[in-house]
């Protein structure tokens, strides 16, 4: 536990205060990011009615974030590592924050698209600042419960995001509605700079797990690496997925009102909240008594994959509940395979100080992957008039990812270049 700023060290209990003043952001950070993601999946029929989108159109609009968001998921996490969680996390946040803003007023299709490229780049640090906060502030007896906490602010941001933007877009349309998010964001990040401590304040800096080159030659070369890289992927392939198209995607399947598929979407990722903690907690028991250097994490990874697959049975459902009790064991899976799966990765890697960059560089291949869903999904929707084939192609791509784990991560992961004599 690095040392507190003076006027925090005065006893445990303000320790304790300043600890979980610092989770509790940190998590909120993340319920904004993912909130801010779901305002767009909500409004999308209104901006594409008044852009005259068509539904191709729409799938490259709705992936747009991602296009920055890829190719600067290890950059940033190198700048962390350099600058700090505190002025990063502020300017990131603020940056992504006013990208919402700019995009309220956006009257051409690329200037929105511009917004949406520019919201990417605000978020593309989100979860390795989370994971450099929990990692340096937590006790050890914490870190986990706090990492599955931080974790949850996705499916938390995506569900209250799809019921706040839902309300705010009848009410008062979207571009309002994109306003006033902006605005809770930069509100966080004032909040962030006065109470995060800053270097001078900290007797040991929170970069004290400075960055090391790590070599990407040795990694591509790694069996087990890419058998962490292909399950990630696939499980991103069906998280971007549904964060882009699932309110529009029940609203036209089961014929709701733009109001019911927020909510609906929210039940969904609401419930799947709850059943992934508990998964979390079945995969954990699972390789308690197991060594875990050896990759046996690998079997829980690939189990929970394998039921997420039932995601292809979606079309199978006739009725909203149907779908969203589906959804909710489908989402869940998802997210305890890609969370067993990347404590898989910080079981297998030797150098132990580069989890950060190896971590970016891995959600560097897996949001590639996440960039096609979207855009996919609107040609095959053009092309069929449903999405029946959209889940059947997720289900097959998870299958992969479930079947990849399962035979390739045994040995441990080099980062470095080793050199033999």
């Amino acid at each position: 536990m690095p040392a507190l700023p003076s006027s925090y060290t005065s006893g445990a209990d303000a320790s304790r205060r300043l600890r979980f003043t610092i989770y509790a952001l940190t998590i909120i950070m993340c319920v904004i990011c993912y909130g801010d993601r779901a305002a767009l999946s909500v409004a999308m029929p209104r901006v594409a009615k008044e852009f005259g989108l068509s539904p191709s159109e729409t799938g490259w609009v709705l992936s747009s974030f991602l296009w920055s968001y890829f190719f600067l998921n290890l950059p940033s996490a190198i700048t962390l590592d350099r600058i700090g969680t505190r002025l990063v996390g502020a300017a990131a946040v603020t940056l992504w924050s006013l990208a919402m803003i700019f995009g309220s007023v956006a009257t051409t299709v690329p200037a929105f698209i511009a917004t949406r490229i520019l919201l990417g780049v605000g978020e593309s640090p989100t979860f390795a600042l989370g994971n450099k906060v929990m990692r340096y502030w937590a006790r050890p007896g914490e870190r986990g419960l706090m990492m599955t906490a931080f974790i949850c602010g996705i499916p938390i941001g995506l569900a209250t995001g799809a019921i706040a933007s839902a309300w705010l877009v009848e009410t008062f349309g979207w571009r309002s509605t994109f306003s006033i998010l902006g605005a809770l964001g930069l509100m966080w990040s004032l909040a962030w700079l006065w109470i995060y401590p800053s270097k001078s304040a900290l007797q040991v800096s929170d970069t004290r797990d400075a960055f090391a080159l790590i070599s990407i030659p040795t990694l591509f070369r790694s069996r087990d690496f890419w058998g962490i890289v292909i399950p990630q992927c696939c499980g991103n392939y069906a998280n971007f997925l549904l964060m882009s198209w699932l309110p529009t995607i029940l609203r036209d399947t089961f014929h709701l009102s733009l109001m019911q598929s927020g909510l609906y979407t929210a039940y969904s990722y609401l419930g799947a909240t709850m059943l992934s903690l508990a998964l979390g907690k079945l995969g954990e028991r699972s390789v308690r008594n197991a060594e875990t250097t050896a990759g046996t994490r690998r079997h829980a990874v690939s189990f929970f994959l394998a039921m997420a697959s039932m995601l292809g049975a979606f079309p199978l459902c006739h009725s909203p509940f149907a779908a969203i009790a589906l959804l909710i064991v489908a989402i869940a899976c998802v997210t305890a395979g890609t969370g067993a799966n990347m404590a898989l990765l910080a079981d297998l890697l030797v150098e132990r100080g580069s989890l950060g960059s190896v971590t970016g560089l891995t959600l560097t291949f897996s949001n590639g992957l996440g960039i096609a869903a979207p855009v996919l999904t609107g040609y095959l929707l053009q092309a069929t008039g449903n999405f029946h084939a959209v889940f059947y192609i997720a289900a097959f791509i998870i299958l992969v990812g479930s079947v990849a784990v399962f035979l390739m991560p045994r040995r441990h992961i080099h980062a470095h270049r080793t050199i033999t004599s």
